[in-house]
């Protein structure tokens, strides 16, 4: 498959899931969530094919309330960054919120399907960025002491989708992004089929894996595993969307945002993504 027809076929399957009043669903009921809407417009922004959409921009702002905050932290931090492609400011400043949701300190209880304990810091960190809120310095130490208390004896991190994060982290809040751990970390991860793995001497991969271990590499600035690209392009199902994983599956919004992110961070060529960019935005 060319890469016009990839685009072509992500764009046609994004549609098919856009709900009448404006959001998106990946299972194609007039069921939109925030999440499902940001991975929708953040592949459009990856192939360079946003349009003004007043209906999806309208349903965006009807998820703040008229106190300014969100009902969920995930709902905000989606529907914030969603309203940022579209470059459609919210309804109300959203910093006091922001500024009240601050992530939990190292050591505190995490969902327990959560992969990484840096899960919620590393959003929160990724939506200062995004949106130009002002992270406090009390925060800011807060955050790097979570990066800090995630880090094994050896240097390194539990999971490579941790060790990403961390990374991200670093870069958000204007810390070094270096580290013989961390790429140390990373080359032990890597996988000759895969790409890259969650934890070293592991298989099979994901989707969040192989995504994972390509912005470790980009943040690194050292060249993404070459097993990469062609490990996302089996994930491509007959929908138009990816799977998890090249063992089958159903695609959904999410993880075929996660397979176009990594082919096109692989692809720093490409016209519609710089990785400086990424960096910028904090989508790295």
């Amino acid at each position: 498959m060319t890469g016009r027809e990839l685009r072509e076929s992500c764009i046609a399957y994004i549609a098919d899931r856009r709900c009448p009043d404006g959001g998106y669903c990946f299972y194609r009921l007039n069921e939109p969530n925030a999440a499902d809407t940001f991975f929708a417009l953040d592949i459009l922004r990856l192939f360079g094919a946003v349009d003004a959409d007043p209906a999806t921009a309208r349903w965006l702002l009807s998820r703040q309330q008229d106190d300014g905050r969100y009902p969920v932290f995930e709902t905000g931090y989606y529907a914030l960054l969603a309203l940022g492609i579209l470059r459609t400011p919210p309804r109300y400043d959203p910093a006091p919120w922001v500024r009240s949701v601050v992530p939990p300190a190292p050591g505190a209880e995490r969902p327990v399907e959560s992969e990484s304990a840096l899960h919620r810091p590393y959003l929160y960190a990724r939506l200062c960025r995004h949106t130009g809120i002002r992270i406090a310095p009390a925060v800011r130490v807060g955050l790097l002491a979570a990066v800090h208390a995630s880090r094994t004896p050896e240097g390194g991190h539990a999971t490579l989708v941790e060790a990403s994060q961390a990374l991200a982290i670093r870069a958000a809040v204007g810390a070094p992004v270096c580290g013989d751990g961390a790429a140390a970390f990373l080359q032990r991860c890597t996988h000759p089929e895969y790409g890259y793995v969650n934890v070293p001497g592991t298989s099979p991969a994901y989707l969040e894996h192989v995504a994972a271990g390509v912005a470790a590499a980009r943040l690194l600035e050292v060249t993404p595993s070459p097993a990469a690209g062609p490990f996302v392009l089996k994930c491509l199902t007959p929908a138009g969307g990816f799977a998890r994983s090249v063992f089958g599956g159903t695609a959904t919004l999410e993880t075929t945002w996660t397979a176009v992110r990594i082919l096109r961070l692989i692809d720093t060529g490409h016209d519609s993504l710089r990785v400086s960019d990424e960096k910028r935005m904090g989508v790295l």
